[in-house]
């Protein structure tokens, strides 16, 4: 029998949400009626999906390729174990994740620190543990040899260059290859880089080759191919004769959608998502090439890390407004942000089918003061469902957690997982109360 793995309905007469191999309201029954919200990780389909992107980038060789995680995604340490076994990279983007990476043994050569602004003491964790730096600004480079000279070391770093794509098809707030973006530096701006890396090359900073990032939720694979080419041109420098490393940020769309037929009226088409096999293939193209071989890193962080949780809600009641069916739950935009912020999808359905009632369109709604806080529009489920049933909301690992709030001082939601035996593990607990004004000062 196939091992099963991830979040999927078992044919049958109710057809039950299953996490591995586990019916998800047995586990709802085996925490006796746990606080609501609450998140299940699916540790099997995140090692799944490492290994996935890893045999994809075996194909690449003699190209050497190397995956590097994006724990800007999903930074639970208990996801860190497994990326290190695996020998993958980490992508940071703060002091606090560097710091997180490097606390759990990660090599400061098996991480890269990214951001447009960087902090002085960032900055200085990054050149004195080693760690490979992203140039992202000629302020950035003066600030990077500020401390370099200070540490007495060699910063080592990439060139973050802005490719100026303007066909990435993603949403305008996760942009960040077009001319206007605020990451990188445009191709033709180059000069002042080059000449401050040149005269200081190799005495407080060596350069080993380029860095751009596309956005996330790529769907379009001919953008990668497009930003590759445009990279690839600046390796033929006789400025720098020992650069080697490309690194492709931002990552693969996930079919959201693949559960969407079950909460449609109407039978949508299904969504074309490229294959990470695609997407290898997009890169290898243009780097055949090269007269030379360079080293590949690429960084996706969603599609590792999305399809491995769902957080479990339970409904608080139905109401009409006008013309709007409302199923008002006790998740919300503090705990999934993507719908209000980007308009994005989350599919929302029951744990079990309850396939022999009818099925209406709701707004799905949280108990949030404010008129943003919605998780789904529109959405077909039971008429039948009442305070105190469960529903899921899938596709939560990346950007949710990360992007968690305590707005209207509501605590984080606890974090579980399966062990080898199916037995529940704590991955994170609830908080509460306390943990919100710990750090309030009062006399």
């Amino acid at each position: 029998m196939t091992t099963k793995y991830g979040f999927y309905y078992k044919e049958g007469h109710d057809e039950p949400l299953f996490i591995d191999q586990t019916p998800v309201k047995q586990i709802i029954e085996r925490l006796s009626s746990p606080p609501t919200p609450f998140v299940l990780n699916s540790l099997k389909q995140f090692r799944h999906n490492i290994d996935t992107y890893q045999q994809a980038l075996n194909k690449l060789a003699p190209i050497r390729a190397r995956l590097s995680y994006s724990m800007k995604a999903n930074y639970n340490p208990h996801l860190l174990p497994i990326l290190k076994s695996a020998k993958t990279m980490l992508t940071t983007v703060s002091g606090g994740e560097m710091q997180l990476a490097l606390s759990n043994g990660f090599e400061p050569s098996s991480i890269i620190y990214n951001g447009n602004g960087k902090t002085d003491e960032s900055i200085q964790m990054a050149i004195d543990s080693g760690v490979l730096l992203n140039v992202d600004s000629l302020f950035d480079l003066e600030v990077i040899l500020k401390y370099a000279r200070q540490l007495n070391k060699i910063a080592n770093v990439l060139i973050r260059v802005n490719p100026n794509l303007s066909d990435t098809n993603v949403h305008e707030y996760n942009i960040t290859a077009s001319k206007t973006s605020k990451f990188g530096t445009n191709i033709d701006e180059l000069e002042s880089i080059y000449k401050l890396i040149e005269e200081n090359h190799d005495k407080w900073i060596r350069l080993f080759g380029f860095h751009c990032h596309l956005g996330s939720t790529i769907s379009n694979t001919q953008v990668i191919t497009e930003c590759v080419k445009k990279l690839i041109k600046l390796f033929d420098n006789k400025r720098f004769h020992h650069l080697r490393l490309l690194n492709i940020g931002g990552g693969l769309n996930i079919d959201y959608k693949r559960f969407s037929k079950r909460t449609k009226n109407n039978n949508e088409e299904d969504i074309i998502i490229p294959t990470i096999e695609d997407y290898i293939q997009s890169i290898k193209e243009p780097l055949q090439s090269l007269p030379y071989t360079i080293e590949l890193i690429v960084e996706p962080g969603r599609s590792l890390i999305a399809n491995s949780c769902i957080l479990v809600t339970r409904v608080l009641g139905q109401k009409r407004t006008g013309s709007i069916r409302q199923l008002v739950v006790d998740a919300s935009m503090t705990e999934c942000i993507r719908p209000a912020l980007y308009q994005a999808y989350h599919h929302i359905d029951t744990i079990n089918s309850l396939s022999t009632d009818e099925r209406i369109p709701f707004d799905v709604v949280g108990p949030v003061c404010e008129s943003g806080d919605f998780l789904g529009k529109q959405r077909c489920l039971p008429n039948t469902l009442k305070r105190g049933d469960f529903v899921a909301i899938f596709d939560i690992g990346a950007y949710c957690s990360s992007m968690s709030s305590n707005y209207n001082m509501r605590p984080r939601p606890a974090e579980y997982t399966l062990d080898e035996h199916e037995q529940i593990k704590v991955l994170r607990k609830r908080e509460t109360n306390q943990d919100l004004l710990r750090t309030f000062y009062v006399e």
